[in-house]
């Protein structure tokens, strides 16, 4: 797209537990040397399957990684909507102007299970989901 100069971006959605991996690095740096037009959209729901942010990292979530590999962050409240819709928009109007990787993180919080297989009530209480629950649904 890049080189086609036709106004298209790449998205590439993930988690924050993937943020931690390798692959995630090695995209982000090439995404940044390369300036690539695409946006990186970071779905922070506060665990890795059933490993909670605490465990994952230090520091102020994903976001902060961006400046580090030379790209244009932004955060944004997950559970808006509207100011998902946005911020994306922003996002594609800096790759497609700039012709660099933007990373978005969306935070949120997992209200279910991480898949069919997984329990949640395993690794966080019910106390914890009621209140996010209560929280994003009065």
């Amino acid at each position: 797209f890049k080189r086609a100069q036709n106004g298209l971006v790449v998205i590439c959605y993930f988690g924050e537990g993937a943020a931690s991996e390798g692959d995630a690095h090695a995209a982000f740096n090439f995404a940044a040397t390369l300036e690539c037009p695409i946006i990186f959209f970071c779905r922070n729901n506060g665990y890795a399957i059933s490993t909670p942010v605490q465990e994952q990292y230090r520091g102020d979530g994903i976001a902060v990684r961006g400046p580090a590999y030379g790209m244009s962050t932004i955060r944004v409240d997950g559970n808006d909507a509207l100011a998902v819709y946005n911020a994306t928009k922003a996002a594609r109007e800096m790759a497609v102007n700039e012709n660099r990787p933007v990373l978005i993180e969306a935070m949120t919080y997992r209200i279910g299970h991480h898949s069919t297989s997984d329990d949640s009530s395993a690794y966080r209480s019910v106390d914890e989901v009621r209140y996010w629950n209560q929280r994003d649904h009065p």
